[in-house]
């Protein structure tokens, strides 16, 4: 075999990283595998042309790029076959529709381990070659990016709706995409989803709570889970069903120890299909304890955005893999419902399908004012009682409420920037300004004053 000059091996890298590139959003089998390929490509880009590894290595390069190449094309190949065979279901279900019962989907039974594609000793020859670089902190940072120590707080169903200003009107759009508008128009409908999109900080989950707690929610479903998932369980799956299972009420020690005794699990080859069995069990599970009951399950602050998380309206399959998605795992046989929030708008519409997605309204006026003076005593109070001194009037208040619109307008009307925005007014501090005994004092201590320039 010819050996492949520097200038080749970029022209192919480039080529290759860019066909991944154009596969952003495309739900391609074994995601997770291959981004961690493609990671380590682009960590490597320049440093396989300028400094090499050992000659025996860099052999091996040009064998190896084909190999992903046409991995990425047996994936993409795959990712459409599942799209037509989804489509021709739906049109199926379309004409007659039937629910899968528990004993036409039980995964203890009998299932196939083998995958389409095996990137497996691809992803072990790309890291025997190039070496491994360690994952993002949270999904979707490209390799190379500055890290970002992001301390991330659980959020919770628990909702003091005195401290949310608003959105009644946007609550109830929600809900009426979760329950059903009354009208008659597709309120039969039995499974329904829709997300809430937004940027950080634009009051997602405070929306999501509103409608958790909402008094049609609570008279639809008689079970209602609040699940953070969050970037700590973004890909921890074991987790996320773990808790999830937990907050259902079940045993998690008999539940691992059912999972590891499964016979699907005893019976893996690999240490991968055996971790891919104990999800599809688990997966089961829930489905089980979920199938006699309506539910409105919340999965807040989605940011993993892989096969397993899209789709959410799929029926669990009666021969394939029950690993693949989480949509499995949620049964469709009685009326019930999942909200997600999510970042992305399109990621949110990758899961709901063909629910709605809705936006927290910006919060602007008079609620946005509430918000701030709430975030303002309340940091106000807290200075006060830690330095032990007295509440007096406060000029500083009283010169910002002049200027709430122009405050609240330069927030954007997002609800974090509002409160940063409050927290930071009551943190200022104000020193007296310095006794000046004689009037040529005076004049010296305006002449040494410095004037603020004027802000745009």
């Amino acid at each position: 075999m010819a050996q492949q000059s520097g200038n080749d091996l970029k022209t192919v890298m480039e080529k290759l990283l860019q066909a991944f590139e154009d596969e952003v959003d495309t739900e391609l089998p074994q995601r997770e595998k291959l981004d961690h390929i493609f990671r380590i490509l682009k960590a490597n880009k320049e440093k396989i042309i300028s400094e090499p590894p050992e000659v025996e290595k860099k052999e091996k390069l040009p064998e190896l790029l084909r190999s992903i190449g046409d991995a990425l094309q047996q994936c993409k190949a795959r990712s459409k076959q599942q799209q037509q065979s989804q489509s021709d279901n739906h049109n199926a279900k379309s004409k007659k529709m039937t629910m899968p019962s528990v004993s036409d989907c039980n995964p203890f039974k009998s299932r196939s381990s083998q995958l389409s594609v095996d990137v497996d000793p691809l992803l072990e020859q790309t890291i025997a070659i190039l070496g491994d670089v360690p994952p993002p902190p949270f999904p979707n940072q490209d390799a190379g990016e500055e890290a970002v120590t992001e301390l991330y707080e659980w959020t919770t169903s628990f909702v003091d709706e005195s401290r949310i200003y608003g959105w009644e009107k946007e609550a109830d759009e929600v809900v009426d995409a979760l329950v059903g508008s009354g009208t008659g128009v597709d309120d039969e409908v039995l499974f329904r989803t829709a997300g809430i999109a937004g940027i950080h900080g634009s009051g997602k989950t405070a929306l999501a709570q509103k409608v958790f707690v909402h008094d049609r929610i609570k008279d639809a479903f008689p079970l209602r889970l609040w699940v953070c998932v969050g970037p700590p369980d973004s890909e921890d799956r074991f987790n996320l069903l773990y808790r999830m299972l937990d907050n259902l009420g079940l045993d998690t020690a008999k539940v691992e120890d059912i999972v590891d005794k499964a016979e699907v699990v005893v019976k893996a080859a690999t240490p991968d299909d055996k971790e891919r069995s104990k999800i599809g069990v688990l997966l089961f599970i829930l489905y089980v304890t979920l199938y006699k009951t309506g539910y409105l399950i919340v999965f807040d602050d989605m940011r993993a955005y892989s096969d397993w998380y899209s789709n959410l309206t799929l029926q669990p399959p009666k021969e394939d893999e029950w690993y693949e998605r989480l949509a499995y795992g949620l049964p469709k046989a009685r009326k019930s419902a999942v909200l997600v929030t999510c970042r992305s708008e399109d990621h949110a519409r990758v899961m709901v399908r063909t629910g709605g997605v809705f936006h927290p309204p910006k919060l602007e006026g008079e609620d946005g004012w509430k918000l701030f003076h709430r975030e303002y005593k309340a940091a106000k109070d807290k200075d006060n009682k830690d330095k032990g001194e007295k509440e007096e009037e406060d000029k500083l208040y009283k010169e910002l409420q002049q200027m709430q619109k122009e405050i609240i307008g330069k927030c954007l009307g997002l609800p974090v920037a509002i409160v940063q925005a409050a927290k930071g007014f009551a943190a200022l501090d104000h020193e007296p300004e310095p006794e000046v005994k004689d009037s040529a004092a005076a004049d010296q201590t305006a002449t040494n004053k410095t004037v603020p320039a004027t802000e745009v």
